[in-house]
């Protein structure tokens, strides 16, 4: 993958994690809880996959995605080990919104997982220059 192409699909991730998070907002509005906690999730989860862009690394699992930015970003230094935190959480509430019907999330739980996601976003932003206004 070329420089630009890498550029190219990192900013088509972007984009995608920020429309995620606005969906979470507009679901978290109409009291959507556990829809909001899962769009939240993606909205982290594509900026995650933006930064691996980057670096030229694919993952083929979320858990990957994870494991991969812990492994790249965390260990050295770029993202703070509470922001990797953040996304494992986030995708546990994930899975347990869309896979555990019984499952129940508070309007207080979603608005806590956009929040962040919002800090998630943050920290990738600071790392990736061409993406910070996106």
């Amino acid at each position: 993958m070329t420089d630009q192409n890498a550029q190219a699909n990192a900013l088509e991730e972007a984009e995608r994690g920020n429309e995620a998070l606005t969906e979470a907002r507009v679901l978290w509005e109409n009291a959507l809880y556990s829809g909001a906690v899962s769009r939240a999730y993606y909205a982290a989860f594509h900026w995650a996959r933006a930064l691996l862009v980057m670096q030229g690394i694919e993952a083929k699992t979320h858990r990957g995605v994870i494991q991969l930015i812990s492994l790249h970003f965390v260990k050295t230094n770029r993202l703070s080990r509470e922001s990797v935190s953040l996304l494992g959480q986030l995708e546990t509430n994930r899975e347990l919104s869309d896979y555990r019907p019984a499952a129940k999330f508070s309007r207080e739980d979603a608005q806590q997982a956009i929040a962040d996601a919002e800090s998630f976003l943050a920290e990738c932003r600071a790392l990736v220059p061409f993406l910070k206004d996106v």
